[in-house]
């Protein structure tokens, strides 16, 4: 055993066995049958009217549901085509909109947002000291503006005049700005309100024109007149042992934080546009908004933890309308719920995984999130929910080759063609060569190399399957021009 190896080199996760996609896809179909029993389950536990539900891999839409009325007094089905009010999912497409503009160079994240909105003068820091708000803030919900739901759930229709006029007055803060994470939804309202006045016209047709037009979400709609009547679901609230209709609440200045309505097969198409940004790859654009863009705004930016509740179980920030979580057995894990009178919803995919799992309630406030964790857990116990396999880059493989050539049969001036200046000044070359000469005296012949699990372009991990036992190897290559080898390890894996 090398010395990087006795002391923990870094390097990826241990190397394990991947799967053909075509093998994964069939493995997490076997899951949806338990996908729908979580679903169904759930509704009936929470008494939802309705509740539609969707698996997507790899950009498609591989799996869809629906259980219960979307009217219950039409008697009228939920079906993966009805149009449900998804709440503050609705941020992601508002904060996709005002990095579209940043793209188009016509803001700055950083820009105060009394440049281009001067009628927050009147929102008023907590304390004399307070920066600016800017658009920065407002997206990661560090503005300091106070927690506001419910409140701000009944302002979806406020008209934008009413708007001007709330904000001319005195509106005070609960923090100073970019200090803490604290959940605004008036901090989106006033996103919109700046996406309109940068883009010269309403929100809503600004998010048609950049998002849900070039996505094809001919079926996603702001305002409720809008929506087909006979595929919109009617929203409720569960009191005293039955439903009671809730109102639909109009489109107004409170809706680029909580107004989309959209089905199931058509927020299908956002959900994979997210998915389809992974990996950071070299092909053409083909997005209304550039893959590293969608990518940025999955990362978290702010930390984030339930109110009250103390740090949460995982780590959690909070990104640009998005939450970003790390989670012990999926990695990366990005979502947003969304709760209105009426209707619950919840969004939650895997980048590297290439599946997201997305469920729309008409029910008050439904915590839709529980049946989601739970189906990705249906999925994961498949052993289908693996991270898609990441191409190599052309250095991990030459740095392959050349640990398979050194434990073949072992070359000084080989060994030193691509090895940085410290790998042998941190470990001698005679040793090294002697190590490596008992591990292959141990091991045998080299029987298969697996491919590389990269992580990133200049590290990597592979299994080194030998006659007697297998090797995990790891390099790291140096940030030189040409990428040498600064640290190897191959070590042996217990049998």
């Amino acid at each position: 055993m090398t010395e990087e190896a006795r002391r923990g080199a870094p390097g990826p996760a241990a190397a394990g066995p991947t799967i053909a996609l075509a093998d994964r896809a069939r493995r997490l179909a076997a899951g949806f049958s338990d996908v729908d029993q979580v679903f169904r389950a759930f509704a009936a536990r929470i008494h939802a009217p309705g509740l539609a539900y969707g698996v997507v891999v790899d950009g498609a839409l591989a799996h869809v549901g629906a259980v219960g009325a979307a009217d219950v007094g039409a008697a009228r089905a939920a079906t993966p085509r009805t149009i449900f009010r998804i709440a503050s999912m609705t941020k992601s497409v508002t904060a996709l909109c005002c990095l579209a503009l940043r793209d188009q160079g016509r803001l700055a994240l950083d820009d105060p947002v009394a440049e281009h909105l001067p009628e927050v003068s009147g929102v008023r820091p907590p304390t004399s000291d307070s920066p600016a708000i800017t658009i920065r803030h407002l997206l990661t919900m560090s503005a300091g503006l106070v927690t506001d739901d419910p409140w701000g759930d009944r302002q979806l229709a406020m008209p934008a005049d009413d708007f001007g006029a709330f904000l001319a007055g005195e509106v005070p803060s609960n923090r100073p700005p970019g200090i803490a994470y604290e959940y605004s939804n008036l901090g989106y309202a006033l996103l919109g309100r700046l996406v309109g006045r940068v883009a010269g016209m309403p929100f809503s047709a600004f998010a048609s024109e950049i998002v849900l037009g070039p996505l094809g979400m001919t079926d996603s709609f702001f305002e409720v007149t809008e929506v087909p009547a006979q595929r919109r679901a009617q929203g409720y609230r569960w009191e005293d042992d039955g439903w009671r209709p809730e109102a639909p609440l109009g489109d107004g200045a409170f809706g680029p934080m909580g107004g989309l309505w959209t089905s199931i097969e058509d927020f299908a198409r956002y959900v994979g546009f997210h998915l389809d940004a992974w990996p950071a790859r070299d092909d053409a654009e083909t997005g209304p908004v550039r893959r590293s863009t969608v990518r940025e705004m999955q990362q978290g930016q702010r930390l984030c933890w339930p109110r009250g509740e103390g740090m949460p179980a995982l780590p959690a920030a909070y990104g640009f309308g998005l939450v970003s979580t790390l989670h012990p057995r999926d990695g990366l894990t990005v979502a947003h719920s969304g709760g209105l009178p009426g209707f619950g919803s919840r969004v939650q995919w895997l980048p590297h995984h290439g599946v997201g799992v997305m469920g729309f309630a008409n029910l008050t406030y439904a915590p839709v999130h529980e049946a989601v964790d739970q189906a990705l857990d249906a999925l994961a116990a498949t052993g289908g929910l693996q991270p898609r396999p990441e191409p190599p880059s052309a250095a991990l493989r030459l740095a392959q080759a050349w640990t398979q050539r050194l434990y073949r049969r072992w070359d000084d001036a080989d060994a030193l063609a691509l090895a940085a200046p410290n790998l042998f000044a941190d470990r001698s070359l005679e040793r090294r060569r002697q190590e490596m000469a008992v591990l292959r005296a141990d091991l045998g012949e080299v029987l298969e190399m697996e491919a590389p699990i990269p992580a990133g372009a200049l590290r990597g991990c592979w299994r080194m399957r030998c006659a007697r036992g297998t090797a995990r190897v790891t390099v790291s290559l140096a940030p030189t021009a040409r990428p040498l080898v600064q640290l190897l390890t191959v070590v042996p894996e217990p049998v």
